[in-house]
């Protein structure tokens, strides 16, 4: 020390300090919507400079959320809710698709049996890995044991508990008992043109169209009255995109109400709708 700053100094030990006092009002927070740099989590800093960032991050909050929305928690539960009252209860039994050769049963029916997470059986393909081919079974045994076989194998799949999307072949109207079985079930009936099935079909799979191309229009013509008889809606298959038909039949299976109304023949009262698109 300076000899003129020691004597300055007043003789003997320095006097004590006064030591601050607590301020006389409460501190004001206010709160942040997350951690601002040199406060703490959750809440503002102190000082001016506590105010300054906290006064920013309530500026932050309300430029991310806007005004009147609810929190982020809120929201994604009420998109849940919407969604549960958007899909209603599945049928307790198979939901069957008939129509004619190469309205799109089988391409459909999967993309229908995906949209409602229950399995998708085509008959045609069941009685293929217990008989082999159709065709040559035609020619072995004849039409009618191929359709009593055919009916055997639909019997056994309808049959069989819970919701289900069971696509049948063209001609399994025919059959007098198994119009009977789908009496009791929600039948989707696939409608589309000769034309559209000749543009899209594959021939090669398919010789009867390919040797006699009227043969499609013939055919329709002979069982649209069975057809007409089991259905209880009807799409066209030519007017839609598959994406778009398949939320459709989805949509309506999932509203379908169980039949009721036991005929005095053993058939259930049908409700008839017309898809138009």
């Amino acid at each position: 020390m300076s000899e003129q700053r020691r004597a300055g100094r007043d003789p003997g030990p320095p006097a004590p300090r006064p030591k601050p006092q607590p301020p006389t009002a409460p501190l004001r927070v206010v709160p942040s919507a997350g951690r601002v740099d040199g406060g703490e989590p959750g809440g503002g800093a102190r000082g001016g400079g506590g105010r300054t960032a906290s006064r920013e991050g309530a500026d932050a909050g309300r430029r991310t959320a806007p005004s009147g929305a609810a929190p982020a928690g809120q929201r994604a539960r009420g998109r849940r809710r919407r969604r549960r009252r958007g899909t209603g209860r599945l049928p307790d039994r198979a939901v069957v698709f008939v129509g004619p050769m190469a309205a799109g049963k089988t391409s459909l029916g999967k993309r229908v049996a995906r949209e409602l997470g229950v399995p998708f059986v085509d008959t045609d393909a069941v009685f293929v890995r217990r008989h082999g081919p159709i065709a040559a079974f035609f020619e072995t045994h004849g039409e009618p044991e191929f359709r009593r076989i055919e009916a055997e194998v639909i019997a056994e799949e309808l049959a069989l508990p819970g919701g289900r999307i069971v696509a049948l072949g063209g001609g399994a109207v025919i059959t007098a008992e198994t119009r009977r079985r789908l009496a009791a079930h929600p039948v989707v009936l696939l409608l589309t043109t000769q034309e559209a099935v000749l543009r899209t079909a594959n021939l090669a799979k398919r010789p009867l169209l390919r040797d006699d191309p009227e043969a499609w229009g013939r055919i329709l013509e002979e069982r649209r009255p069975f057809y007409e008889e089991v259905a209880d809606v009807t799409y066209r298959t030519d007017r839609a995109t598959k994406e778009q038909l398949a939320r459709r039949v989805a949509r309506w299976a999932r509203g379908f109400s169980q039949k009721s109304g036991v005929a005095e023949h053993g058939g259930a009262a049908k409700q008839k709708e017309q898809e138009q698109e």
